[in-house]
């Protein structure tokens, strides 16, 4: 460069892609970590888990790829993503010995996760950020300790959960933009 030339100045779409980006592949690292947890593959509700947030990956992926017009389902999908969480949970206690009073510890999540997953398609999308980034840092570290589901599926869910909340965070501006563009047209 030379004396008079300016500094190249990245645009601020160009740099939020950038960073959106990246925390995709954080995340899809995070998920392939959390995989090669499984000891082995069977069909139980944790093995079943494992598999949707894989799948979870590949469609943001294809959100991505299908830009502004996937927007609304990708929010959709987020939501959803949290809501189920303590499915999982649920699910496996079944397979357990645990006492009845843990079921209903299990129970409770429900309306807690699916509070946020709700909060954050009516008032802001950070509700889904924050409700996925606490299921990882509270509910999967305090299972590590729990024989409703196995070790090896608090961490792999701890690493998945934190992953997507990385890249749903840096989604929130587009999640944000599209929401306004939407009641700006008549929508919701």
């Amino acid at each position: 460069m030379t004396r008079g030339d300016a500094p190249a100045v990245e645009s601020p779409d160009r740099a939020r892609r950038l960073k959106e980006s990246i925390a995709l592949l954080v995340a899809t690292a995070a998920t392939a970590l959390g995989l090669g947890l499984v000891p082995s593959w069977s069909a139980s509700p944790c093995h079943v888990a494992a598999v949707l947030g894989g799948l979870t990956i590949l469609l943001l992926f294809v959100t991505r790829w299908f830009g502004e017009r996937a927007v609304a389902f990708e929010i959709r999908l987020a939501a959803a993503f949290l809501a189920s969480m303590p499915l999982v949970y649920i699910a496996s206690w079944f397979f357990t010995e645990e006492s009845r009073v843990s079921l209903w510890v299990e129970l409770a999540a429900l309306p807690l996760y699916a509070g946020f997953s709700a909060l954050g398609l009516r008032r802001s999308p950070w509700f889904l950020v924050i409700g996925v980034a606490a299921h990882g840092l509270g509910w999967d570290l305090w299972h590590r300790a729990s024989a409703v589901v196995p070790t090896w599926y608090a961490e792999a869910c701890l690493l998945v959960d934190l992953g997507l909340a990385l890249y749903f965070a840096a989604r929130v501006p587009v999640w944000r933009a599209s929401r306004r563009q939407g009641s700006s047209r008549g929508g919701r």
